[in-house]
């Protein structure tokens, strides 16, 4: 079993040797005596599909992304938080420790396996999702008081055909504007370039600072994660 598959079966093991690291700011999740809660939703409509697959690039980012917050913090007390957006209505998949999902899934192809059978790429209900996933992430006291280091990764074209319009795009804004405002991170990766500008006018405008707030197109080859400090 190669070392990619481990990755995401097992979120503990580095990527094989030959496959490229995303470049990435010193500090992100550096901190030893915090604990740290990770949400990451994922794109599983039509729209998006692609990207997903086994060889598609943000299926790669997010093995990446998973390598670099757990290689070094197994067996401590932090959370990972799981969820899809597409057609299904029922964003939420998962929540545990790494080892806790290593346990459950044999390899990162009955992971994916399982992450596509819970979707229905037909619609993207793109902004209900997040109003689901990040109501459940703060109910988290850690993450809503600020006392964990948290984030909440995106990686979605963000074109929505399935929520109830400019409401329910509101309503995901606030949601992940009360995330940044205690101290967590938004990461918003392979938009589509034609949102990027708006998503980051609506987060900015709803108090998310900064330096809490990272947005790429989907045209970056190489995504960068924003910095926890």
């Amino acid at each position: 079993m190669n070392r990619q598959v481990w990755i995401v079966a097992g979120l503990a093991l580095l990527l094989m040797g030959c496959q490229k690291r995303i470049e990435q700011r010193e500090g992100v999740f550096q901190t030893e005596d915090n604990e740290y809660v990770l949400t990451i939703l994922l794109d599983m409509s039509g729209s998006f599909r692609g990207m997903m697959a086994e060889d598609g690039k943000a299926w790669s980012f997010v093995s990446q992304v998973i390598d670099k917050y757990f290689r070094d913090r197994i067996g401590r007390n932090d959370k990972l938080i799981l969820a899809q957006l597409s057609a299904n209505d029922r964003s939420l998949l998962w929540s545990g420790t790494p080892l806790q999902l290593r346990q459950e899934f044999s390899s990162g192809a009955a992971f994916r396996d399982w992450l596509v059978a819970k979707s229905d790429p037909r619609g993207s209900r793109v902004h209900e999702g997040i109003v689901q996933t990040v109501e459940y992430t703060l109910t988290d006291p850690m993450v809503a008081d600020g006392k964990a280091k948290s984030a909440v990764f995106i990686l979605s074209d963000m074109v929505d055909n399935a929520s109830g319009g400019e409401g329910a795009r509101e309503q995901a804004v606030n949601a992940l504007a009360q995330v940044g405002k205690s101290g967590g991170v938004i990461g918003l990766y392979y938009v589509d370039v034609q949102l990027c500008s708006l998503w980051n006018r609506l987060l900015r405008d709803a108090g998310v600072p900064a330096n809490n707030l990272h947005i790429e197109a989907d045209i970056v080859g190489r995504p960068v994660l924003p910095s926890f400090e």
